[in-house]
């Protein structure tokens, strides 16, 4: 009976995500999350977590996103799996930079971005790069965010004309910084 609330409850929550109603889907994949932990499935009870911050974060509330994905990473890290842990460690940043925790949140940017390196994950990989970068640009670090964006842009496989570009630019550029 679990699996079957777990399963339609997470549907009903991505439908309502992809509909922008967010709030409703925060509420579907609390009710996916609350049936995982009755299963016992506690690898699917956090991924449901994170859906839920991700959902709640969308709506407004990050207060309750970092709520509901704090600790998601120790279960994922525990269970060996490295790309979802490096994914928590994303929701979490996101919804602390939310929260005007800038420095935390980097650090929390990096610790994914390490993870999801490890995972081989490089379509999210560049997404965190690319954040990392935006955050060191906000703080007035200029030379982190290019190092940042080169990383991404270096992980990035289909890159358009412009980000071609940007990464000969910034490879120039940092060879000619002094160390």
């Amino acid at each position: 009976m679990e699996n079957t609330t777990i399963a339609s409850s997470a549907e009903f929550g991505r439908l309502a995500y992809e509909a922008g109603n967010y709030s409703a889907a925060a509420d579907m994949f609390l009710k996916a999350e609350q049936a995982a932990r009755t299963a016992g499935d506690a690898l699917q009870a956090a991924e449901m977590a994170n859906n839920r911050s991700v959902a709640l974060l969308q709506a407004g509330d990050a207060q309750a996103a970092l709520e509901a994905c704090d600790g998601t990473e120790i279960v994922f890290a525990a269970a060996g799996d490295i790309q979802r842990e490096g994914l928590a460690l994303g929701n979490k940043a996101a919804a602390l930079r939310e929260l005007g925790r800038r420095d935390e949140s980097l650090k929390q940017y990096q610790l994914s971005a390490e993870r999801l390196k490890k995972a081989g994950d490089k379509e999210n990989l560049a997404i965190v790069h690319k954040t990392i970068s935006a955050i060191e640009i906000e703080k007035g670090d200029n030379l982190g965010a290019m190092s940042a964006m080169l990383d991404a842009l270096q992980v990035k496989e289909k890159l358009t004309l412009r980000e071609r570009f940007m990464r000969w630019l910034f490879s120039l550029a940092s060879r000619l910084m002094p160390r």
